[in-house]
């Protein structure tokens, strides 16, 4: 195996050994919304002694180097609650819409392109609570958001704009009139810099930022909140599948039922227990994971809304590739080895000349906002992509042998000579090639986030959202893309599923909704500071929801901003109900 450009990381999960029976507060999910609660809980100021806090993660702890980087290995970490439980990739749905989402100690952090992008004042409609438009009207919300990127050190891709990629993104939006191109600010770190003392090294233009980063570059809530609520005191553990919460009728608080994970293939094991919260509930496992546990909780006796499970959707996703264009597009990623032969041929000339830096950079680091003016369900947000160096191989040999709809004319064999370079994946020379050239899109909208989650059988959660894919908003971002392919002399390929599928099958990387906020029990599962209703519409006291699951409508671009916006807000708002003082600490020595 070559060797790692990497760190090495030291692990963060607490020994189950050292667990307790019991604690002031018990943080379900290490996501966005659970990893900001801990964080904050842990070192927020406090009259009397200090609340303990636990949090619980499904997932396995995941450390540079160990990532899947091979194909095979990969396809090895597909979760599957009864198979593989311990699984990084996970996929939900079926043949409505299918959802992808990360599990691990992170949650989804560990996975996505990092984009930390401000949501529009629009986003905030008449499906959210008034005091949410109300803190964003008066500053609040803003301020928030700017905490969070404070936080995670989001900034811009110091050499962005020279980038194959980003280059490519914007020439195929100069044909619109209303299509601003901009560097996103994404948490990667560029300085080799933490101030909670995590182990981090600056990001080396890998390209493979969403099958795990093996160089330990990305800014990852293990890098951040989760380090702060670790230095806090807080308890972390891993492999703890949480099935529901009960009201605990004799001690008050809540009782958490969970299955430990333990061991892999006939070693495996399963173990249930119970960990008693005594003050407070936050439930942050994601918009399914979230969903899916209040909705077995109800089935043990907690009284909850009828909403929950409603107003569920995927951010209006889209996926779609420009291939073969005119443009060297340098999106190969090669992961944490950039001294092998093989990251050589990708790149030959590592910054060639001033003006180009022939790099895939991290996944995404550019969007255009097509009608930026424009109504906001209207708005399209179009981002460029790099392949990570899992699927390289694959994706090369089958869009060599694909036929989508050629963008140009007069440039025929040019096009055929770097696509045969690339038939079975066979040739070298892989900077020569047809993929080499070629654009993926992640594309985001407004979607009617009208999906229905429900429990099977087995208790596990189920999409339904009949027609989901005819949408408007799907043919609208299939036009557009189609517009940026022209523009760079392209070859258009459609989303493959949404195109072959009959259902029309969209796929999404931002789920949202399924336990929405409210401005009462009628209207949502939460109130606008993450407080679960009663059935009745009263407040569980203690029980908390902050995550995706909590978005009553689509956001139109990356989310994970807004949620972790709210969730600072929902975690002010907790420690002010225990009785304590928020607090924002600036580094390790302020904890």
């Amino acid at each position: 195996m070559p060797e790692f450009h990497s760190v090495d990381r030291t692990p963060l999960a607490t020994s189950w050994q050292d667990h307790e029976d019991s604690y002031d507060v018990v943080v379900i999910g290490s996501g966005y919304g659970g990893a900001i609660n801990a964080a904050r809980i842990a070192t927020a100021r406090w009259p009397g002694p200090k609340p303990s806090v636990c949090l619980l993660e499904r997932g396995k702890e995941w450390l540079p180097k160990q990532f899947p980087y091979k194909l095979r290995s990969a396809l090895k970490e597909r979760y599957d609650p009864k198979d593989n439980p311990l699984g990084l990739f996970k996929f939900d749905g079926g043949v409505d819409v299918v959802s992808f989402q990360g599990s691990g100690l992170g949650g989804t952090s560990l996975l996505n392109a990092n984009v930390a992008y401000d949501p529009e004042d629009e986003v905030f409609n008449k499906h959210w609570p008034k005091a949410i438009r109300e803190s964003l009207a008066n500053g609040e919300l803003r301020r928030l958001f700017r905490r969070v990127k404070t936080t995670l050190r989001a900034r811009k891709h110091p050499g962005g704009h020279k980038l194959g990629k980003v280059k490519a993104v914007k020439q195929g939006a100069t044909a619109h009139p209303d299509a601003p191109h901009f560097l996103n600010d994404i948490a990667v770190n560029f300085d080799g810099v933490n101030p909670w003392g995590a182990a981090q090294r600056e990001c080396i233009n890998c390209g493979d930022c969403v099958t795990g980063c093996n160089v330990g570059s990305k800014n990852t809530l293990d890098t951040n909140y989760l380090k702060i609520a670790k230095l806090g005191g807080a308890h972390l553990f891993p492999q703890i599948d949480v099935q529901h919460v009960k009201a605990d009728k004799v001690n008050g608080g809540y009782r958490v039922h969970f299955v430990r994970h333990t061991g892999s293939g006939r070693k495996k094991k399963a173990t249930p227990g119970v960990i008693h919260a005594r003050r407070a509930v936050v439930v942050s496992a994601g918009s399914i994971g979230s969903t899916e546990i209040l909705m077995r909780s109800r089935q043990q006796g907690l009284r909850l809304s009828r909403k929950l499970g409603r107003r569920w959707g995927g951010n209006g996703d889209f996926f779609g590739i420009s291939y073969n264009s005119d443009l060297r597009t340098d999106v190969l990623g090669w992961g944490a080895f950039p001294k092998t032969d093989r990251a050589k041929r990708i790149q030959p000339h590592p910054n060639p000349t001033p003006d180009d830096m022939r790099v895939p950079g991290p996944t995404i680091v550019s969007t255009v906002r097509y009608n930026a003016s424009g109504p906001f369900r209207r708005r399209v947000t179009v981002q460029d992509t790099s392949i990570p160096l899992t699927y390289v191989d694959l994706i090369r040999a089958g869009l060599a042998f694909s036929i989508g709809k050629d963008m140009d004319s007069g440039d025929e064999s040019e096009e055929w000579r770097r696509r045969f370079r690339d038939v079975f994946a066979a040739n070298p020379r892989l900077e020569e090639g047809a993929l080499n050239y070629t654009l993926f899109y992640l594309v985001m909208g407004a979607d009617d986030q009208e999906g229905v989650i429900r429990l099977d059988n087995d208790g596990n959660a189920k999409i339904r959202w009949p027609k989901v894919g005819n949408q408007s908003v799907f043919k609208l971002q299939n036009r557009l893309l189609k517009q940026n392919a022209k523009g760079i002399g392209a070859t258009f390929e459609e989303h493959p599923l949404w195109r072959f599928s009959p259902w029309r099958t969209p796929v999404t990387v931002h789920p949202l909704g399924g336990c929405p906020m409210g401005d009462n029990v009628d209207k949502g599962v939460v109130d606008d500071r993450g407080r679960v209703f009663q059935a009745n519409g009263d407040i569980h006291t203690g029980l908390y929801a902050t995550d995706g699951s909590i978005l009553p409508g689509p956001v139109g671009a990356n989310p994970f901003l807004t949620i972790s916006g709210l969730s600072e807000r929902v975690a002010e708002g907790l420690i002010r109900d225990l009785g304590g003082q928020p607090r924002v600490v600036r580094d390790k020595n302020d904890i």
